[in-house]
């Protein structure tokens, strides 16, 4: 007798659940989490960058600078829910570096960069509201390097060529249309014009390392 009472209340319970289910479905939305194809999304982020090497002036090692900032903007079109591709810019600036001798005078070098790229990301659990990629990207790299003098004059050496950055990342959605992250980066720009001979480098590569807020529409 206990046992038919019990399964009756379950056969009773369980229409009314799952109505009552549907019903606030149906009054608040249903949420979306995960990834879908044809879907865009905009995500801003920032956080810190490390300078990965040295430069050399005049026989002495120099520093191009210590650690500053890194912070960007892209858009993003999930061509399917496990590939997405987009553009991304981003702008790093590193805080000055010591100071070293510059034949009579003490100076010291700061340096930026700005890169413009098209990006791809492998999604990996893309219907889940946690997920994690990998990301690359290709493109074009701008950096200067400015070496400042005690007396306040300065000397600016600039570059302008090809950049790329390999990275990888954990996403969560927030809800339906927000996604927060962290993200990690390897950077490298190709360095042209004076570069070589000035500072004796002909690429440089950094790390970064992003937190980020976004939206899909």
């Amino acid at each position: 007798m206990k046992k038919l009472i019990l399964l009756c209340a379950v056969l009773t319970v369980a229409p009314l659940a799952a109505f009552a289910k549907d019903a606030y479905h149906e009054y608040y939305g249903l949420e979306e989490y995960g990834l879908r194809h044809n879907t865009t999304r905009m995500e801003f982020y920032g956080g810190m960058a490390e300078p990965q090497d040295n430069w050399s002036h005049n026989g002495q090692e120099v520093e191009i600078g210590k650690t500053g900032f890194s912070a960007g903007l892209a858009f993003l079109r999930n061509i399917s829910p496990y590939f997405t591709l987009g553009v991304d810019g981003n702008y790093t600036g590193f805080a000055s570096g010591d100071k070293f001798n510059a034949g009579t005078q003490q100076a010291k070098y700061n340096s930026g960069i700005a890169t413009g790229l098209i990006i791809g990301r492998i999604n990996i659990f893309p219907s889940q509201p946690t997920r994690l990629y990998v990301t690359s990207g290709l493109g074009i790299g701008h950096m200067f390097t400015r070496e400042k003098f005690d007396d306040g004059s300065h000397d600016t050496v600039n570059s302008t060529s090809w950049a790329a950055m390999l990275g990888t990342g954990i996403e969560f959605d927030i809800d339906d249309t927000v996604i927060f992250g962290v993200e990690g980066r390897y950077n490298l720009v190709d360095l042209d014009g004076d570069y070589p001979d000035a500072l004796g480098k002909s690429r440089y590569h950094y790390l970064s390392a992003m937190l980020k807020i976004g939206c899909r529409f």
